[in-house]
């Protein structure tokens, strides 16, 4: 029996989750564009804005187990408006610098406290579902608003500049061509979007009152006897042979992700001569494969079982890398499109299917006062991958375009061996939710 407000609070989350789709949706495009006009230099270090924003949402994952959801939830939305506003208020880069860590940071939060949270509020039956509707709400919001916002961007340029929305829309892509009267109006379309993002975290902000929590829901220990810091005894704790194996798996996968996804356009422009449109229609088609593959979860999990679901399908996009790998010997012109296109279509959906279970996986291997020192621990060992795989792309891969192709290789073999060692180490105890539970 699902208790009747661990439901009202997963519904009330899967709101905000959504508000928050539609968030990540201008801050992924129009604030990165807007930051190109006034700061390219934030742009140009984007990696390491994300490196600080993992340490920090870390620290704030931490503090679950001592102060709650709820808490969270309701200073998440101001910290980002505020956030927001600094940066489109002053052109000071250090002060944008630090309102743009601070503002993904808070937004990422939300990304994180789900699986946390579900896995108190959903019985264990019904998780892979919850698990892929947050996901596909979050998704289905952020496709939306991104699709709505780049031609609203437009139409405000339009009307500022008091031009025809044709001419504004060629413009666009010569904003190093605009007059200084025109790059203001182009700027200020910006500007209007992001305080629509503002205005949407109002809302998120309300519905936040909304949640009915109490200390069980995130603890099991006595609050004055709690400590949110990761130490030595906690360390201790986590310290398990399933959760070794996990972070092992965790580690080799990103390593392996972080080599090709990030280069998906240098890929296909430079290596593959792909034209840029063709790009962006590649993009889309793997952000349909992304709602397939999340919609396919929870049958994954029910026939296979978690662990395996986790790894068979992270074997099964090793075919595809391959096929990718080997790119330049697959034809040229539409037929090379079409090979490139249902091999990213088939990539992108099977490795996206694993992602709900994964994080269910992650969730079961430890009791509930270590999930969220789990989840700050993997937090900062990505961060540590993305440093490493920085140096070894920057320093030998990427000397060559030939790297850009070898990068597939590399990730098909750690995908291989990581799917391998989660398999063995963990089927055993952790394959199937009722077992484990």
């Amino acid at each position: 029996m699902w208790n009747q407000r661990y439901k009202h609070n997963v519904i009330i989350y899967l709101i905000i989750y959504g508000i928050l789709g539609g968030v990540t949706g201008i801050t992924n495009n129009e604030l990165l564009s807007y930051l190109q006009i006034i700061s390219p230099k934030i742009v140009a270090g984007i990696s390491m804005c994300y490196a600080a924003t993992s340490l920090v949402l870390a620290a704030l994952i931490l503090a679950v187990n001592k102060v709650g959801y709820k808490k969270l939830l309701l200073v998440a939305p101001p910290v980002t408006i505020i956030s927001i506003l600094v940066m489109t208020t002053t052109k000071n880069v250090p002060t944008v610098l630090a309102g743009y860590i601070v503002s993904q940071t808070f937004i990422s939060l939300y990304d994180v406290l789900y699986p946390i949270m579900f896995a108190s509020y959903v019985p264990s039956l019904k998780q892979s579902k919850l698990f892929s509707i947050a996901l596909i709400d979050n998704l289905a919001c952020q496709a939306l608003v991104t699709m709505i916002s780049g031609h609203l961007v437009v139409w405000l340029f339009s009307k500022l500049a008091n031009i025809k929305y044709s001419l504004a829309s060629y413009w666009s892509g010569y904003q190093d061509k605009m007059s200084i009267k025109m790059l203001a109006s182009y700027t200020l379309s910006y500007r209007i979007i992001l305080w629509i993002a503002a205005c949407m975290m109002v809302v998120a902000f309300a519905f936040s009152f909304l949640m009915k929590e109490k200390p069980s829901d995130y603890r099991s220990v006595n609050v004055n006897g709690y400590k949110t810091k990761l130490n030595l005894s906690k360390l201790k704790r986590l310290m398990t042979k399933p959760v070794l194996v996990f972070i092992s798996f965790t580690i080799l996968i990103n390593f392996g992700a972080s080599l090709v996804t990030p280069y998906i356009p240098i890929y296909l422009n430079n290596y593959l001569h792909i034209p840029r449109g063709m790009t962006a229609n590649i993009n889309t088609v793997q952000t349909a494969a992304m709602f397939i593959g999340y919609f396919s979860a929870p049958w994954l999990e029910k026939k296979f079982g978690t662990v395996v679901s986790v790894g068979a399908t992270t074997i099964a996009c090793i075919p595809m890398m391959i096929m990718l790998g080997i790119g330049n010997r697959l034809g040229t012109g539409l037929f090379l499109v079409i090979t490139i296109i249902v091999a990213y279509f088939f990539r992108s959906g099977v490795a996206n299917s694993a992602i709900p279970i994964q994080n269910i996986l992650q969730m079961s291997i430890v009791d509930k006062d270590l999930r969220t020192d789990l989840t700050a621990l993997i937090q900062i060992i990505s961060v540590a991958v993305s440093l490493i795989t920085g140096l070894f792309t920057e320093m030998y891969l990427f000397k060559t375009l030939q790297g850009y192709a070898t990068a597939y290789y590399i990730a098909s073999v750690l995908y291989l061996v990581g799917s391998l060692v989660l398999m063995i180490f963990l089927y055993k105890q952790f394959n199937r939710r009722e077992e484990q539970s």
